[in-house]
């Protein structure tokens, strides 16, 4: 894999961090939905969902292949063969981090949860230097430690205990690091909507088997949690994830991490609303801190454009 040598765009950002915001919001979807169904469960329904969304968008685009349409650089790709393969090496490794995720929120909260998660923020760039040699801007390793020390103080406001859900979310934070890095390489290079509907459904056959195997799935608990299944299949899934595809076809990857770290903001603050788990003055420090890494890691300074590669 080639490292990341795109910068950003305003438009990108954008839709980045709507994602975020759906995600994060989306905990409390997860943690509710979890008094119904068990976690492999949870997410069957929900990527079978999402992948049912992007689908006939994919169809679409696949009719407009065949029918020699696709001749506009503004149109996307052809769905190749390759399409598939990197929608299912995408969807394998975001089955291993949602299900981590779904799991821990049955022993941790949502807002630690939701911090522990956005841990990928120092991963990204670390990887992108360690393995592709690509090194991050100042502005954005400055933004790094700014969200760093914002989650610390949002994740350990109670002491320094840690959970098996900690440990869980730490794993899990390890694998969406992997899905961001997998998702600004292959983006720019395939048809978004086939992409992200291969994803969703490699996630949901995978997370099928593991609910027949751990769990005893049934219609009528599905029924029960419906609400918070729809609202992560047709947002946190077919609308979040499409989003961040389109977006980091021209957003680098260490920039879409921090990003995604207003995702532990969200949850924080859902959390609080709707769970009654009140915030103290120190998380809320956190969460300002954060904000104000996400905007610092819009200075451009010292960014050069870069083609995109085909």
């Amino acid at each position: 894999m080639k490292a990341d040598t795109r910068t950003s765009s305003p438009a990108g950002n954008i839709m980045l961090i709507v994602a975020t915001i759906i995600w994060g919001a989306g905990f409390v979807a997860k943690t509710a939905g979890m008094d119904f169904v068990g976690p492999f469960t949870f997410n069957a329904a929900r990527f079978f969902i999402g992948g049912t969304m992007a689908l006939g968008p994919a169809l679409f685009f696949l009719r407009r292949q065949r029918r020699g349409d696709l001749r506009s650089p503004d149109i996307p790709r052809d769905i190749t063969k390759g399409t598939i393969l990197a929608g299912f090496i995408c969807g394998t490794v975001l089955t291993v981090a949602i299900n981590l995720q779904q799991s821990a929120l049955l022993f941790t909260s949502v807002a630690k949860a939701g911090c522990i998660t956005s841990l990928y923020v120092i991963m990204v760039p670390v990887v992108s230097l360690v393995f592709f040699k690509k090194k991050a801007p100042v502005a954005v390793w400055i933004s790094v430690v700014i969200a760093m020390v914002g989650m610390y103080f949002l994740s350990l406001s109670g002491g320094m205990d840690i959970n098996l859900g900690d440990i869980l979310v730490f794993f899990c934070a390890m694998a969406f690091c992997a899905q961001i890095l997998l998702i600004g390489h292959f983006s720019p290079r395939h048809n978004v909507m086939a992409l992200a509907c291969v994803q969703f459904y490699t996630v949901f056959a995978l997370s099928m088997i593991l609910a027949l195997i751990f769990e005893t799935p049934s219609f009528t608990d599905l029924f029960a949690a419906g609400p918070y299944v729809l609202y992560t299949g047709v947002l946190s899934s077919g609308v979040a994830y499409i989003l961040q595809m389109k977006a980091q076809k021209t957003t680098d990857s260490t920039i879409a991490a921090i990003l995604f770290s207003f995702e532990a903001v969200v949850a924080t603050l859902a959390g609080w609303l709707m769970l009654s788990q009140f915030l103290t003055p120190r998380e809320l420090l956190g969460c300002a801190l954060i904000f104000v890494a996400i905007l610092a890691a819009q200075v451009p300074v010292g960014r050069k454009k870069a083609k995109v590669p085909r």
